[in-house]
């Protein structure tokens, strides 16, 4: 800056300049103050009065709150008048309320509440919209405070009308001082805007009454949504307030974004901020005003001063510029110069013509006499004749004078009007001896031209020369040749338009570019090929010349550049196998490598780098296999089971290999040596392979689930103890497990619980059994067991069997549920029962099959009867599924009578098999073998869906009755299908019932069963609870289930006549039915006595042969009654 100033002040002018700037820059300073001034003061203006009406205005709240806290006191003595008995009832206190709530017009109602919130008085005309207000903040806040004095609440929403109300309330104590209520009144803001309505504050000024939490009570303008927004997180509440109850501030309005000068007052004695706000640009109009007059005014005083100073500032510099460039004109001309006046005495003489004549300053001082000067010109002839000089230079007349040094001087005098002379000076003594060099260099240029003809005339390729106006200047006959040019178009002096003219007239030339836009372009094509018509390729090049003008040569290139095709064509056919070589090499999914004799890279894929874990940079070629060997393993991905130095030495002459990698990888390796030495080498990351293909090997031979041997492996063992026993004498048991109830799991609790009851069973067999025991899964829920080399044969299979037994029998936990299974065993001996392998497996199915059928959770060993017994029955089992298939089955209902009315209330459906050879089977015959075989679902269901079928073509008063057996029952998906039976047959719910035998409700999964059996009630269906009298008839079990009927069963049926504990039991159940709103069926009647005893017992429906057999559905009576007596039938 200093400089610049420095600067400023040596430059011409510099005085008016800076007196300029100062001048400029002190109207800019005082003006700027002013601003400013004026300024603060509007902005402290408007915040005294923001303050001031804050003040007043908050003043103005407090004497309105104080009046409403004396409405409150008096209501609260019209509550203590109320309780002291005063008004005959609430409407009169109502009425006392509505009275003192017309004295202030911020009031909505006034009221009071009981301890618990309930309004118990107020002053509206109709029921309050809150009639407890018990979570209102301004009641909590009297309830956890025993201070009574008056408290004024944040803003709510009114319930009704979703208008914005405040409330003030004090609190109500019991004598003991206890909580007792508050009294209360909601507040009208409307009351507060029309006053503040009434308040100039400008354009965009506001008025808010503020709550002490931050939320908006009041604001004017108003603004939608503003009411009860919270500005807890202003500058007001966490930096004024809590430093002064009183002052101003600025600052940006949440609520619309606009810059305010604001001040506020604290309401004395209130939870209450009062805030008056004039707009920022409403503040600052007056500044603004006075801004906009005086300062473009000032701006344009200022422009004026500084134009006008720069105007005289350039006009001294121009003139100081001239001088300078006149003394730098004189004093840098290559001539010397001299002016004389009409006295002959010298005016001016520049430096050059001191130095010329080699002259002092002093010598060449003005008003020196011309004669002195002469004087001392020391010339080679001597003194100069002073006359003849002078007259010389009066008559205008050029003097050549050399000097003493040999220097030749060309002196030119021209004559001045007041009677003087100016002379210029100029050292010729260059310019003779050029011109002598000249003439010499003349006679040489002759004879290079010579040369130069001769040798144009003999260049291979064409030569033109054009000069600045496209004409020709030379050419030589090889050009004229290669464009077959006439001799008029190679003169000299031939424009180029001429000769571009020919070219198209011979139609040579670019059809797309007209003459003259070939004659603008051509002389700035640096390069050009062109194509005569006979096919010949012709390279022009050109090169500009100084003078504007160009030199070009013509190439015949034809052959070059067939060479040149031949040769791009053979790089780009190279380039397109190199491209396919290492799209090939990079897209290989093994890595490649060759190596050269001396064991170092030629080349490689990424993918050879990407198996061992190397970078581009450690498989470069040249990279020796030494130095690989130490990358990989720094990377952890050498071989874990070979040294370098034999793998380099040997392994590296092997074909192929492979090789576990240190990191669990397994890579192949193969080899191909190459012809030179080296090798090629290829290697394929196969760890998955591998893994997958031990995967295969395990599955093979292992139960996937459990991981135990599987019926293959099982198979080979038992196969090696048959040839032990044979060639040794190793006696070894075999013994089969299956699982009892394991289906009802599966049916109840899902597949995956049965996935994890089989895998808590496999740990279980495994901790039971000796390392040289063998354990399979055969399947299913099937298990096998293989034990050797016992000391008494007998006793070790039993006592792991019953080991077995007590594992298997302790509960599981699955998921959370708790689950108890059985196991059933059956046991062969090798040699007792054989030694055939496949044979004793067979023969302990066998045992194992008569274990089940003799009540499970046991151990059988093989017995020879048992074969016939277990073929019968899997002979029946195989009739069965084949009887599903052919339809063999076939209904018969048994009626149901109603007691009272002695007339058909409903059927049961029994089941009967058609059987082919035996004839119709009674379900007892069948359905045990049924379940073992697993067809009592399948069964089940087609009975549910018949049943409904027939029973929908019957009349509508007549139920059908459908025994569910456990395992429907306990099988999630029961609920759905009975849905679907009476979907598709069209049955009305409310016709069906279902009984249920009391074991399927206990057992399984109560809290599910309960769930279905709900579900089906909601439905309509009605529940029947069978066998009634065989242990679960207990209150409590009767309760817990949505039963509609109870069947008494039919044991204690036929003894309610003839011994006191059935007749006993009979008359329990009837009395727990009838207090429980239960219908009764005795099933099993038989005879008119039982009839009549059940009859005064109270019961409701009877059932039995004394009524009917089951007949098919086509013989059934539905008009049917019980006559006055009838006999068995």
């Amino acid at each position: 800056m200093l400089e610049a100033w420095r600067k400023l002040a040596r430059s011409p002018g510099s005085s008016v300049t800076i007196l300029g700037l100062l001048f400029s820059a002190l109207i800019v300073a005082l003006l700027l103050v002013d601003f400013g001034t004026r300024y603060r003061e509007a902005i402290a203006s408007a915040q005294t009065d923001a303050a001031n009406l804050a003040a007043i205005l908050a003043e103005h709240a407090a004497l309105t709150f104080e009046d409403i806290d004396r409405v409150l006191l008096e209501a609260e003595a019209i509550r203590k008048e109320s309780l002291s008995g005063k008004y005959a009832g609430p409407g009169a206190a109502n009425a006392a309320l509505r009275q003192l709530a017309r004295r202030s017009s911020i009031l909505v109602a006034v009221g009071w509440t009981d301890a618990s919130g309930e309004v118990i008085a107020h002053s509206y005309d109709h029921a309050p919209a809150r009639s407890n207000i018990s979570e209102m903040s301004h009641f909590i806040a009297h309830r956890d405070n025993v201070a009574s004095g008056l408290f004024v609440a944040p803003p709510y929403r009114s319930a009704v009308n979703n208008k914005w109300f405040s409330a003030a309330s004090r609190r109500l104590n019991n004598p003991d001082g206890s909580f007792a209520g508050i009294v209360t009144a909601p507040l009208d803001q409307s009351y507060l805007l029309k006053i503040y309505r009434t308040l100039d504050l400008g354009g965009d000024g506001s008025v808010v009454l503020l709550h002490r939490n931050g939320r908006i009570l009041a604001r004017v303008p108003e603004q939608k949504d503003v009411l009860g927004m919270s500005v807890a997180g202003g500058p007001l509440f966490t930096r004024y307030l809590p430093e002064s109850d009183a002052g101003s501030y600025e600052l940006t309005s949440p609520v619309d974004g606009i810059a305010r000068v604001a001040g506020y007052k604290a309401v004395s004695g209130l939870p209450l901020v009062m805030v008056v706000t004039y707009a920022r640009s409403h503040v600052l109009q007056p500044w603004y005003r006075h801004l906009y007059l005086f300062g473009p005014l000032a701006a344009a005083i200022v422009v004026v001063i500084l134009v006008g100073t720069s105007l005289l500032q350039r006009q001294t510099s121009a003139l100081a510029e001239t001088n300078t460039r006149f003394n730098a004109a004189l004093s840098n001309m290559p001539h010397g110069l001299s002016m004389f006046d009409a006295d002959e005495k010298l005016l001016i003489a520049n430096s050059r013509y001191r130095e010329m004549y080699g002259l002092t300053e002093a010598q060449v001082q003005r008003g020196t006499p011309l004669r002195n000067i002469v004087r001392d010109y020391n010339t080679a002839e001597g003194v100069l004749d002073l006359d003849e000089f002078l007259e010389g230079a009066k008559q205008r007349a050029p003097r050549i004078i050399t000097l003493a040094d040999g220097r030749i001087i060309s002196i030119l005098r021209t004559p001045m009007q007041n009677g003087g002379w100016v002379a210029t000076h100029q050292d010729i003594t260059e310019k003779r001896r050029d011109e002598t060099l000249l003439a010499e260099h003349a006679a040489e240029l002759k004879l290079i031209n010579t040369r130069f003809d001769v040798a144009i005339s003999n260049m291979s390729q064409g030569l033109c020369l054009f000069d600045a106006d496209k004409n020709l200047v030379i050419s030589n006959g090889r050009y004229q040749q290669m464009y077959d040019l006439p001799d008029e178009l190679v003169r000299p002096g031939t424009p180029l338009q001429r000769i571009l003219q020919h070219y198209a007239d011979r139609g040579e030339a670019d059809q797309n570019l007209t003459v003259n836009q070939h004659l603008q372009r051509m002389p700035n094509q640096r390069q050009q090929d062109y194509q005569l018509k006979n096919s010949r390729q012709i390279l022009i090049q050109r090169k500009p010349l100084p003078d504007g003008g160009w030199v070009a040569t013509h190439e015949d290139v034809t052959e070059q550049r067939r060479g040149e095709q031949m040769l791009a064509e053979k790089a780009a056919e190279l380039e397109v196998i190199n491209l396919r070589f290492d799209a090939a090499l990079n897209n290989m999914s093994q890595g490649l490598c060759l190596f050269d004799a001396d064991q170092r890279i030629v080349v490689s894929n990424a993918r050879y780098g990407e198996i061992y874990h190397l970078g581009s940079d450690q498989i470069r070629p040249g990279t020796s296999l030494a130095q690989i060997l130490d990358y990989r393993r720094e990377q952890g991905t050498h071989f874990a089971d070979v040294a370098p130095d034999v793998y380099r030495k040997q392994n590296v002459k092997l074909p192929s290999e492979i090789r576990e990698l240190t990191d669990g990888r397994v890579v192949a390796i193969a080899r191909h040596m190459m012809p030179g030495g080296g090798w090629l080498t290829t290697h394929e990351d196969i760890t998955d392979r591998a893994k997958n293909e031990k995967r295969i090997a395990f599955l093979a031979q292992h139960d996937l689930l459990t991981g135990l041997a599987n019926r293959a492996v099982f198979s080979e063992k038992l196969d090696e103890a048959a040839r032990r026993l044979e060639r040794h004498g190793s006696t070894f048991t075999v013994l089969m497990l299956d699982l009892d109830r394991f289906k009802a799991v599966n049916d109840t609790l899902g597949h995956a619980a049965g996935d994890q009851l089989l895998v808590e069973v496999a740990k279980r067999l495994q901790s039971s059994l000796r390392d040289t025991d063998v354990l399979a899964r055969l399947g299913g829920d099937e298990f096998a067991i293989i034990q050797e080399n016992e000391k008494n044969q007998s006793e070790g299979a039993i006592g792991l069997a019953l080991r077995i037994i007590g594992l298997i029998e302790q509960p599981f936990d699955l998921g959370g549920n708790r689950v108890s299974v059985g196991t059933s065993v059956g046991i062969a001996f090798a040699p007792e029962h054989g030694s055939d392998a496949e044979a004793l497996l067979k023969k302990a199915d066998v045992a194992l099959y008569a274990t089940k059928s003799a009540g499970r959770n046991d151990y059988r060993i093989f017995q020879s009867d048992m074969t016939e017994s277990a073929d019968t029955k899997k002979s029946m089992e195989a009739e069965l599924r084949e009887a599903m298939a052919r339809d063999e089955f076939e209904l018969h209902y048994q009626p149901v009578v109603d007691a009272r009315t002695r007339a058909m209330s409903g059927v049961e459906a029994f089941v009967r098999w058609h059987h082919p050879s035996k004839g119709v089977l009674a379900p007892e015959q069948f359905l045990g073998t049924a379940a073992s075989a697993g067809l009592v679902l399948p069964l089940g269901e087609w009975i549910l869906r018949q049943a409904c079928l027939d029973a929908a073509a019957w009349p509508s008063h007549v139920r059908i009755a459908v025994n569910v057996s456990a395992a429907q029952l306990l099988k999630g998906d029961f609920f759905d299908v009975v849905l679907c039976a009476l979907v598709e047959t069209g049955l009305s719910p409310e016709r069906l019932e279902l009984e249920v035998p009391s074991g399927a409700v206990l057992g399984g999964n109560p809290a599910a069963q309960l769930l279905t059996m709900r579900q089906l009630k909601n439905l309509g269906v009605s529940i029947v609870l069978d066998d009634c009298g065989m242990g679960y008839s207990a209150a409590s079990f009767l309760q817990g289930f949505p039963f509609d009927k109870i069947k008494i069963d039919r044991s204690i049926v036929h003894g309610c006549t003839t011994r006191r504990d059935c007749a006993a039991a009979v008359a329990s159940a009837i009395a727990l039915a009838d207090g429980l709103d239960i219908a009764t069926v005795a099933k099993g009647v038989e005879s008119w006595e039982q009839f009549e005893s059940l009859l005064a017992t109270g019961v409701d429906f009877v059932q039995g042969y004394l009524f009917g057999r089951p007949v098919p559905c086509s013989d059934v009576d539905f008009d049917m009654t019980i006559p006055a007596k009838r006999h068995v039938a």
